[in-house]
């Protein structure tokens, strides 16, 4: 009877252990991020706030600026670090009058303490007395640093339409 016992605790500890593995247990594990989606969206809203206002300091704090930091432009072949991603967004949104920008078709997938956020960046600006228009299939890569939703990896790219 006891080597009964014993073998029913071993048989039910090793379905709950093959249901912890296979993400039955959990439901992060199945993929109900929805709390995930809901800050880094939030998170994109005050990005957009904060290039839209010129804030840079605050739009610099969303971002996971330092060595693993990587960008792509609609404007250059190359992979931009930290440094140059940054420069670049200062001077580019610092020279844009009036700009406003929306986040079209919005998409979160997540994996872990990572979120992958693809959409179409709906953007006007003030130039020479006309109003710009510009569309670009953007993908943002967040991670999740001591808490916060920072941005690790930017690539835009323009419509041509």
């Amino acid at each position: 009877m006891k080597g009964e016992y014993t073998s029913a605790l071993w048989i039910g500890f090793a379905i709950g252990v093959s249901l912890l593995v296979a993400g039955c247990i959990y439901p992060e594990s199945k993929g109900d991020y929805s709390r995930e989606k809901d800050q880094i969206e939030q998170r994109l809203q005050q990005v957009i706030v904060a290039a839209e206002t010129k804030d840079f300091d605050r739009l610099d704090s969303y971002h996971l600026y330092g060595p693993k930091f990587t960008k792509f432009t609609g404007t250059s072949s190359e992979r931009l670090n930290a440094a140059a991603g940054r420069d670049g967004e200062h001077k580019g949104l610092g020279a844009a009058k009036g700009l406003n920008m929306k986040a079209d078709a919005l998409k979160i997938d997540m994996f872990g303490n990572v979120g992958v956020a693809t959409f179409i960046l709906d953007y006007s600006f003030e130039s020479g007395g006309q109003t710009i228009r510009r569309r670009e299939r953007t993908t943002m890569v967040f991670v999740k640093d001591a808490g916060e939703w920072k941005i690790a990896h930017e690539h835009l790219s323009p419509i041509k339409e």
